[in-house]
């Protein structure tokens, strides 16, 4: 019995032009804007990719939108529902975003730090670092007014001065309200 054979043989070359073209490809997304051509609001599209480039901070926070968490499990049948919820959950990025930033200001104007991560000092606060650290934070209404049920520690009232903030403000209360400038003690059942 014979048995026959093939023996294939060749030389692997790159065609630099196809090559080219796929890194070409590759390096290409696209950016879709609603600035205008012409005007006073005009810009080149070289001027829009740098503005876009440098917003890495905004890009970056817009993993929590795409988080399978988050859009997973909604369905939300009405367009103008999706609407609403896609302007609740841009507002909120805003607003992490603006605590953020808050918090950096106030540390580089002071030139000071705040306890991160390990309790390791910090200039560069997050805003999900500051929610982890008031996890624990309970609130609560009686008569008619708001309480925290442990005082604030140091480490909280740094991050609450950070934000230019008060206790007295995160309780919805003025200046004006706060029992200690009226001269009042607190209900028994917070001593």
């Amino acid at each position: 019995m014979s048995k026959t054979r093939y023996v294939l043989s060749g030389r692997v070359v790159e065609r630099a032009d196809e090559v080219e073209r796929m890194r070409q490809a590759a390096g290409c997304f696209v950016l879709l804007t609603n600035v205008p051509e012409e005007g006073e609001m005009a810009h080149t599209p070289a001027e829009i990719l740098s503005a876009y480039k440098e917003q890495h901070g905004i890009e970056r926070n817009f993993g929590f939108l795409k988080d399978p968490l988050i859009v997973n499990d909604l369905f939300l049948k009405k367009p103008e529902r999706i609407e609403v919820l896609g302007f609740v959950l841009l507002v909120s990025l805003l607003v992490w975003n603006l605590m953020e930033h808050v918090m950096r200001s106030y540390l580089k104007r002071t030139d000071s730090t705040i306890p991160g991560w390990d309790n390791k000092p910090t200039r560069k606060p997050t805003s999900f670092m500051m929610a982890i650290k008031f996890k624990g934070v309970l609130v609560v209404r009686i008569r008619g007014r708001w309480y925290f049920t442990e005082p604030l520690t140091d480490e909280l009232e740094q991050y609450v001065r950070a934000l230019g903030l008060s206790e007295d403000l995160l309780l919805g209360r003025g200046p004006s309200d706060s029992w200690e400038r009226r001269g009042q003690k607190l209900p028994g059942e917070l001593r």
